[in-house]
């Protein structure tokens, strides 16, 4: 597909990345000239410099043959201008970034009143994210799948654990409907058959309903959060203060901000919540503030080294769930998460979402793509599928059926009750399928079949 993205910052970067590693045809509008060179010679794509609001600019990008346009600069109203003329102007579809909070209302929201096919807000994203991971702290990452019917949660499996040794034949035997998707073992992945067995330091890639997860989470330890500190007061901050306002969790939050405009700007926003104006990044402060009392610290401040320097601090204190902001991938590399400690990227998590909507926009009609995300930095992709009238593989057991390697069924929905199938389950129209798998750039039910 033939797709323009506008604004080459740390989102447009990463998203432009994935779109050629799926081989569409990209063109990069950005007004920064060393920025767009950094990227367009990085990734082999088609560049222009210039402000992507302005129709001469859409006209020489030939915009109106356009598949998608993607406005994602630092500045929403820019972003939405942008669109709407793209639109106007013949592209087929718009997907705009808005971070801005008070465009977060019904108009921009539910009613879309300006008709863009998607807004993506990565604070939003995230916090939803982080809510996640609160009331899961065992879990070092969360994900939903079929309106949060099905869980997958991923786990660190430390020596005293009494899943150390234990083979996923007596797992299944024991835990019923959970199932281990995939293990991380050093720095391998494997998609594990019932002989393989669960060691000590592997990571597992656990899914099932939501009540036999929530009970499997509480076996690996009885944990919950009451006490939460969050450190720096910015965007995302807001949206998950505000979802633990709205979803009435039971919470003692004491939020960390250097800045005092920001201080005084949440205090008065939250009153409820306990704001001090100091620099949680600071070891004396985290002191006095009593740090090593709460169950869970999120570090949330706009610099990537500050918050992993602070987390591993935190840690040393004995602070078991460490929530860390980090953006710049290339980190990730070198970040080795302890068992309740959990990463977060947001430019990931924006261009997830974004890459599954352009994936849902090349499907066949006979599949439709309609959750995706990726795990274990990336490394692993989760993919919801729903089976329509025409599929070829409805009808037939899975048993029949050849998938490449490296790919699992996770689970079948089927009029709201969740299957854990065995090879002799069958496919049927009106199914929504799970799919656990290595292999990259699935887009359409097919692709997990062998040819």
């Amino acid at each position: 597909m033939k797709i323009i993205v506008v604004g080459g910052g740390k989102v447009g970067k990463a998203l432009c990345r994935s779109l050629v590693d799926e081989q569409h045809d990209v063109i990069l509008i950005e007004q920064n000239e060393s920025v767009l060179n950094y990227v367009t010679k990085r990734l082999d794509i088609m560049g222009i410099i210039g402000n992507g609001a302005n129709y001469r600019i859409l006209e020489q990008a030939d915009v109106q043959h356009c598949d998608i346009f993607i406005a994602i600069t630092e500045k929403d109203e820019v972003n939405m201008v942008a669109a709407v003329l793209a639109k106007k102007m013949g592209a087929k579809e718009t997907i705009v970034r808005v971070r801005n909070p008070e465009y977060s209302n019904t108009y921009f929201k539910e009613k879309n009143v300006l008709g863009f096919s998607l807004i993506i807000n990565p604070e939003l994203l995230t916090a939803r994210y982080i809510a996640n991971m609160i009331d899961f702290p065992n879990a070092q990452s969360v994900e939903h799948f079929v309106n949060g019917r099905v869980m997958l949660m991923e786990f660190t499996i430390m020596d005293d654990n009494k899943l150390c040794n234990m083979s996923l034949n007596q797992f299944r035997k024991k835990f019923g409907n959970i199932v281990i998707c995939a293990i991380e073992r050093g720095n391998e992945f494997i998609i594990p058959d019932g002989e393989a067995s669960i060691q000590a330091g592997d990571k597992i890639l656990v899914t099932g309903n939501r009540i036999d997860m929530l009970l499997f989470h509480n076996f690996v330890k009885a944990k919950t959060i009451k006490n939460v500190m969050i450190i720096g007061a910015g965007k995302i901050s807001y949206y998950l203060l505000n979802i633990f306002k709205s979803t009435n969790r039971h919470l003692h939050i004491k939020v960390l901000e250097r800045d005092a405009e920001k201080a005084e700007y949440f205090s008065q926003e939250f009153p409820h919540i306990h704001v001090v104006q100091g620099d949680g990044t600071v070891k004396d402060i985290l002191l006095e503030e009593g740090a090593e009392n709460y169950d869970a610290v999120i570090t949330l401040t706009g610099v990537d080294e500050e918050n992993i320097i602070a987390s591993m601090y935190l840690e040393s204190l004995g602070v078991q769930k460490n929530i860390t902001k980090v953006n710049r991938t290339s980190l990730l590399e070198i970040i080795k998460p302890t068992q309740f400690s959990s990463v977060i990227t947001p430019k990931n998590i924006a261009v997830d979402s974004m890459m599954h909507f352009i994936r849902g926009r090349e499907n066949a009609q006979d599949s439709n793509l309609d959750a995706m995300h990726h795990v274990a930095n990336g490394r692993i992709e989760t993919l919801q599928f729903e089976i329509r009238e025409n599929n070829k593989m409805a009808g037939k057991t899975l048993a029949s059926l050849k998938f490449k390697d490296n790919v699992l069924i996770a689970a079948i929905i089927r009029k709201g009750k969740t299957i854990f199938p065995t090879g002799d389950d069958v496919f049927k129209v009106g199914d929504k399928i799970v799919v656990v798998t290595l292999l990259e750039n699935i887009s359409r039910i097919y692709d997990v079949l062998k040819r």
